[in-house]
């Protein structure tokens, strides 16, 4: 991750939904625990009287993802690759017969997966209203267009296995154009 870009939760609590979000314009290469805030489903800070950080402005996409899958951990990175991707491509990536799928939680190479990609927008009470229908429990990830990846997986680890399994397809496509 690099300086200030992306974000990381990991859900505490699944009824109400609390999870924890780092802070918005910390540096992602030397976060502390006193860097995450714990929030509530809205994005609203659980206790207000113990940190005057704010949590990323992308605290409610990783409500929504909490809502609409079983994930426990939700990663999002910017990375050339993704971001090069998505500008080229209209509202998704196609992958198919790579070993590396299998990383995604395939039992065999020979699918065929689509990332989906939404359209930026700045507003992310719109952006995490219209989320949903790109989400897919069989997908662990979506994209913002000109923006990054979200990844989200049923542990921190498995969240941090998609990231690195997107980016190598990423890397892939960019080197096999």
């Amino acid at each position: 991750m690099l300086g200030t870009s992306g974000n990381l939760s990991v859900l505490i609590e699944e009824n109400p939904i609390q999870f924890l979000i780092t802070a918005s314009g910390k540096d992602k290469g030397e976060l502390t625990e006193d860097d995450f805030i714990l929030v509530d489903e809205f994005g609203v800070i659980a206790r207000s009287d113990v940190n005057t950080l704010k949590p990323s402005a992308e605290t409610l996409l990783h409500s929504t993802i909490y809502k609409h899958t079983n994930a426990k951990a939700v990663f999002h990175v910017h990375t050339a690759n993704n971001t090069l991707l998505s500008m080229k491509s209209q509202d998704k990536i196609i992958f198919s017969d790579l070993e590396m799928l299998k990383g995604l939680g395939f039992k065999t190479h020979d699918v065929k997966i689509e990332i989906p990609i939404i359209e930026n927008n700045q507003d992310m009470k719109y952006l995490s209203t219209i989320a949903p229908s790109y989400i897919s429990e069989e997908i662990p990830g979506l994209i913002l267009k000109g923006h990054g990846i979200y990844a989200w997986g049923k542990t921190p680890q498995e969240a941090k296995k998609h990231i690195e399994i997107f980016e190598f397809l990423f890397e892939y496509r960019i080197k096999e154009l």
